[in-house]
């Protein structure tokens, strides 16, 4: 099924309540997608409240200091820094042993303004949402005792893709299966780990329940009943074998769990 394009939001603060930027994600149903970041959700809320009339003020103005505007952020342009995984993991996996072999792969991502996660694809690499660490001057990446720093090497705002690299030392376990967008099917086990209100590595299940292609920009989107939370965002999505399908970005507000993931092959496009 077709869907309109996608538009990402690019926020300036996320856990820190500063302004973010106006645009939300239009496309799949207009004024209800909803990043996954706590403060772009109390912002909407406010803006709603806004609408309502305010009463006159009869007191004289006060001056305000003029606030210098927060520049967007100068990110690096597309490119992709590591190749795919180059394994297709044929076999199932029980949740568990699912878990216990791809949670080292997962990690917290940490700015000043905002949370969330990312997946370790290579050695230095990982995958993200840009709208999670475009606006951090030092990404932090940390996986339990693990923390390390990290740089964005290659971004695509438009789609909300984003490459990691780490600055030191090596992602010990990045993940080892892949699977392409068009061998995917409606009806599949799907499970997401992430970090969702902080709670590093948590496993989500559901079932893959929709294939979306934006109509602009040709991007692919997973569609998804496995819960997804702020900070989930640049989480895994894996098939039942753990093979990495997607990366997960955003759901629509008010709603039953209408999830979405940006499709893993996208990443090497």
């Amino acid at each position: 099924m077709k869907v309109s394009r996608l538009l990402v939001v690019l926020a300036l603060s996320y856990l820190g309540g500063c302004a973010a930027a106006d645009q939300v994600a239009l496309a799949l149903a207009p004024d209800q997608l909803l990043s996954l970041t706590p403060v772009q959700q109390d912002r909407a809320t406010k803006r709603a409240l806004d609408v309502r009339p305010k009463p006159k003020n009869t007191k004289s103005p006060k001056l305000q200091p003029v606030m210098a505007s927060v520049p967007e952020p100068i990110l690096p342009s597309w490119t992709i820094p590591a190749q795919r995984p180059s394994r297709v993991l044929r076999y199932s996996l029980a949740p568990s042993e699912l878990f216990k072999r791809l949670s080292p792969s997962i990690y917290t991502v940490a700015t000043f303004s905002s949370q969330g996660s990312a997946v370790a694809i290579s050695p230095r690499e990982l995958v993200t949402t840009c709208h999670v660490v475009s606006h951090g001057r030092t990404v932090t990446l940390i996986n339990g005792a693990t923390t390390l720093k990290a740089d964005i090497v290659g971004a695509d705002p438009a789609t909300d893709r984003c490459f990691l690299r780490v600055q030191d030392g090596e992602l010990v376990v990045p993940v080892l299966g892949f699977r392409d967008y068009s061998t995917l099917t409606v009806g599949e086990a799907v499970y997401t780990i992430g970090s969702p209100k902080g709670l590093a590595n948590t496993l989500g299940a559901g079932l893959l329940s929709g294939l979306r292609t934006g109509d602009d920009d040709k991007t692919e989107y997973i569609q998804i009943t496995a819960p997804l939370s702020a900070g989930s965002s640049g989480g895994g999505l894996f098939d039942d074998r753990g093979n990495l399908i997607g990366v997960t970005s955003f759901t629509i507000r008010d709603s039953q769990n209408l999830n979405f993931a940006i499709a893993a092959s996208q990443f090497w496009r």
